[in-house]
């Protein structure tokens, strides 16, 4: 499409000459050929700079896949039976006897989105590696992404084997529960990990910073951001480096954008759930993140966790 609107700009066939007719002259046979000659070259060199840009943004990948990766925890949903103290999404949660179920700032209590068992972070440096490490999020149609205190992650150093499943269910009957299912998560399910890295993804707050400064050195033309590049070199990108998936550690994905600034220290993604058909569902095909400063973690320090999720 754009060499036919080269060639017609060309000839003058575009805008208000477009509807003229009349009889070929040689003249105009002689613009034809040149107009012909003239796109064909045009046609080339763009040819040639996209596929420039594309080798140029692959090493560019190739590099920072290999200096800028994290470890993470690739979460898989299990067969397996769903246990009171094991890693899980959904279900019962542990509670010591002497805990109450967290609530929002209305007083509307929170719901457990997933619960780990440390000892499965053992893969991961910093992470606590004994206890249970609890997420929940609220019961209102927003899953407390819009209430205060509407998400809350809570770490039991150790567990209270007298505590049982059958105790903490009568804690949970005494609390009153929202009548529109609006939760993510629908039965309980077990959850298993496998060990895996993954490079900075392509929607993390930082990447841009990072990928066109990388670019920019070795580039002859220069870009201020990736949306510069052509369209066939951004989508090598975004098809590259999208950071999806239902995960503990890692770099995160964002249905719409990342909510955090380049100078947030929460670079740390405790959690990701990805939507996946019959266990979890956010909203239309979204996806959940909570994240921490790296201090915070090695404290073990959970109290300024953010929390997110979008949709399509």
């Amino acid at each position: 499409m754009a060499f036919w609107n080269r060639l017609k700009e060309i000839l003058g066939l575009s805008g208000e000459n477009s509807g003229k007719k009349g009889a070929v002259s040689p003249a105009d046979l002689e613009r034809f050929v040149q107009a012909v000659r003239s796109c064909s070259t045009t046609e080339s060199v763009d040819s040639a700079v996209v596929e420039r840009e594309k080798e140029l943004v692959w090493q560019v990948l190739c590099q920072m896949e290999r200096e800028d990766v994290k470890p993470l925890l690739r979460i898989s949903f299990s067969d397996a039976p769903v246990s009171f103290l094991g890693s899980k999404v959904g279900g019962t949660p542990y509670l010591p006897s002497d805990a109450s179920v967290p609530c929002d700032s209305t007083g509307r209590p929170l719901r457990l989105l997933a619960q780990i068992d440390c000892r499965d972070l053992v893969a991961l440096p910093d992470f606590p590696h004994t206890g249970l490490l609890q997420f929940w999020i609220g019961q209102d149609d927003s899953s407390g992404l819009f209430v205060d205190e509407g998400h809350r992650v809570i770490w039991y150093e150790t567990i209270d084997e007298q505590v049982t499943e059958e105790s903490v269910l009568a804690k949970l009957a005494v609390s009153p529960q929202s009548e529109d299912d609006y939760f993510p998560v629908g039965e309980a399910h077990s959850i298993s990990f496998k060990e895996d890295h993954e490079p900075r993804s392509f929607g993390d707050v930082r990447f841009n910073q990072i990928f066109t400064s990388k670019y920019n050195a070795i580039s002859e033309n220069p870009i201020e951001h990736i949306y510069d590049l052509s369209d066939d070199a951004y989508e090598l990108i975004d098809e590259s480096v999208k950071g999806g998936g239902h995960k503990i550690g890692g770099y995160p994905a964002f249905a719409q954008e990342d909510p955090r600034e380049e100078e947030d220290e929460r670079t740390v993604l405790l959690l990701q759930l990805d939507s996946e058909e019959p266990y979890v569902m956010w909203g239309d095909c979204g996806l959940c993140g909570f994240f921490c400063s790296p201090e915070d973690l090695r404290r073990c320090d959970f109290s300024n966790v953010l929390y997110n999720w979008d949709c399509y």
